[in-house]
């Protein structure tokens, strides 16, 4: 497709979810979240519903997505030009945004918003990890790519520069094209930084090597996360720079962050302090998420200093029960499900899962994600099955309300 082309499907593009932004549905979509969702949100699913008794529907709000490659594959496009080619990468965005919007009949509302996101291994390559690409899966990085071999490595670390570094001149490529494409009711949201400092400790040391050295050589871990905490935080005072203003940037995605590859104590000690630092460099904390089990975590998240917008639980490995009343209203949380649910044929059963929990929630401060499902070579059966799921938890949402 040649570049004049391509141009005049994104403007289409554009119109198409431009159209969609003015229906019904979508307003629809956008009270459950109110003032909260504010233009330069990525996703609903991370912060907390507005209070039920501030909303026309009742219910607990509902989010659904899959992730990039399944799209990809779905929508039969190539993930590796979608993660370097900026028009291709707005394109499919749109694409994406369309069809999730036609096709999963959650509550997500379609934004004006365009968020730059060159994919999980970018915190890891800004200090010189290498990315590895490839047509059947997102970009990431390996163990074998841990820059910091020996603990003598740690002085050969690059200093942080915000236009060389890693996958920097991409983004800002990224940045400076999407800014000529997108229209003026539009906001391009420069990448930020997402990943909490122990997975991207895990990036630059191996996870195996990293738990060494938490028994080994407790103060080199200290360094390495110190040293990571405060590169994030001279990212954002350039990123806040660079777009002339602050905005909500303070999430911790922490997958590595899991039980029992690392325990209670050693989240408290190795990995709390950085987080809590950074809560007060933010002054909150957006969304902490881990797709590990991270039940036993919590009585220690609850202690970072400031607010914590929302966390997520996993209905496949964290004892959600018991993490509900943990958290005891002062964390707001989505409760994910995985595919043994999503895939349940028998809605009896479903209807049993989702009631179970609905007894213990809090109306006000939670939410279901459906996320959990994510079918390597998806079809539009797949759809329908994610489809009939989202349908069935709002209509036992609903029913709960109504009784």
């Amino acid at each position: 497709m040649n570049n004049n082309s391509i141009i005049d499907e994104i403007k289409y593009l554009f119109d198409q979810k431009s159209m969609l932004y003015e229906s019904d549905e979508n307003k629809r979509r956008l009270q459950m979240w109110g003032p909260n969702i504010c233009p330069d949100e990525y996703l609903p699913g991370i912060i907390a519903p507005i209070p039920a008794s501030e909303r026309k529907e009742k219910r607990i709000p509902i989010t659904a997505d899959w992730d990039r490659i399944q799209k990809a594959k779905l929508l039969n496009f190539d993930i590796t030009e979608y993660y370097k080619d900026p028009k291709q990468y707005l394109k499919w965005n749109l694409k994406i945004d369309i069809h999730r919007f036609l096709n999963f009949p959650d509550d997500t509302p379609l934004l004006k918003t365009v968020p730059i996101f060159l994919g999980i291994a970018f915190e890891p390559s800004l200090f010189g990890v290498e990315v590895i690409y490839s047509k059947n899966h997102e970009p990431l990085f390996t163990s074998e790519g841990a820059v910091i071999k020996s603990r003598k490595d740690f002085s050969k670390i690059p200093p942080f520069d915000f236009f060389t570094n890693g996958l920097m001149p991409l983004a800002h490529k990224f940045y400076e094209v999407l800014n000529t494409l997108v229209p003026q009711d539009y906001q391009v949201i420069f990448h930020k930084w997402d990943r909490a400092p122990f997975g991207v400790a895990c990036g630059l040391r191996s996870m195996e090597n990293l738990l060494m050295d938490m028994i080994e050589e407790p103060e080199f871990v200290h360094q390495l996360m110190k040293m990571i905490t405060e590169t994030r935080k001279e990212y954002t005072r350039e990123r806040r720079k660079l777009i002339g203003k602050e905005e909500i940037e303070s999430s911790l995605a922490n997958d590595e962050a899991s039980c029992p590859i690392i325990s209670p104590r050693m989240y408290e000690e190795f990995c709390f302090p950085y987080e809590d630092d950074l809560s007060r460099f933010y002054g909150n904390i957006r969304w902490w998420h881990s797709c590990g089990s991270k039940s036993s975590f919590i009585s220690t998240i609850k202690k970072i200093s400031s607010p914590v917008g929302v966390i997520d639980l996993n209905w496949w490995n964290d004892d959600v029960y018991k993490a509900i009343k943990e958290l005891n209203g002062k964390i707001p949380y989505h409760i994910r499900f995985g595919e043994n649910e999503i895939m349940q044929s028998n809605s009896d059963i479903i209807r049993n899962t989702i009631n179970a929990i609905l007894s213990v929630v809090k109306n006000d401060n939670s939410m279901f994600r459906i996320d959990g499902y994510q079918p390597s070579n998806p079809t539009e059966e797949d759809v329908h099955t994610m489809k009939r799921f989202i349908n069935l938890v709002k209509e036992i949402c609903e029913k709960r309300i109504e009784n």
